[in-house]
């Protein structure tokens, strides 16, 4: 059974895949972890300028609280970062842009084939489940059977959570880059590390994330990773 008024809809089912009308996003089911259910966000054509207006402005207020910085601004989001785009929303509560708890936007890179994460973070009072692993772990699978050559991304230098997922998953340090975040305050220093996955390098693309026999780092990008972030 399917509940819905146009604008909400419940999991019921995990077979669920609809459009809400309010953005013209539609929504296409992946599988759920613990009490979550976890989407894949698909801009569908024909979307005109006051729904892609709503869709900004509803992920532009999801990232400024996921991140804790309401005076930050996040202009044409969705624009530019939906090449890829999961999202985990609470199984008791309608799937809507309104409601995610966890989120990750990516964008794709032409000149290179490779995936670049805009933004992955989860809700403060949604985090300790294992989320953004699972977002991770799903990106990286989805990137793997598009054909793509690596996922790259910048994270504060002093953003230990993230750097210890990100490590976790495979992710390496490529680059360090002095000032990149400037102007942010969240953390003590504006600096950030380019991190890089080579997707060749994934023997088990189910395990990524859980084990670390997963991917297998070349010895010259093992000892790049350490001379950059000093682990």
């Amino acid at each position: 059974m399917l509940l819905c008024d146009n604008t909400s809809f419940r999991l019921i089912t995990k077979q669920l895949r609809f459009t809400e009308d309010s953005t013209n996003i539609e929504y296409i089911f992946q599988n759920t972890h613990n009490n979550y259910s976890l989407y894949e966000l698909r801009l569908k054509n024909g979307t005109n300028s006051n729904q892609l207006q709503r869709i900004n402005a509803l992920i532009e207020k999801y990232l400024q609280k996921s991140f804790e910085t309401p005076d930050n601004s996040y202009p044409h989001v969705f624009e530019i970062c939906s090449s890829t785009v999961f999202g985990f929303f609470s199984r008791n509560t309608s799937v809507s842009l309104e409601n995610i708890n966890a989120l990750l936007l990516s964008h794709l890179e032409v000149y290179d084939n490779s995936d670049y994460i805009c933004f992955l973070s989860v809700l403060e009072q949604h985090r300790q489940q294992g989320l953004a692993t699972q977002l991770l772990n799903k990106f990286i699978n989805r990137a793997i059977s598009s054909g793509r050559s690596q996922i790259t991304l910048h994270v504060n230098t002093k953003n230990t959570n993230a750097l210890s997922l990100y490590f976790k998953c495979g992710l390496r340090c490529i680059q360090f880059i002095e000032n990149f975040y400037f102007g942010d305050r969240i953390y003590p220093t504006q600096d950030a590390f380019a991190l890089a996955l080579k997707l060749t390098s994934v023997k088990n693309s189910t395990a990524v994330c859980q084990s670390s026999a997963a991917i297998s780092t070349s010895f010259q990008d093992e000892l790049l990773h350490k001379q950059i972030c000093e682990v």
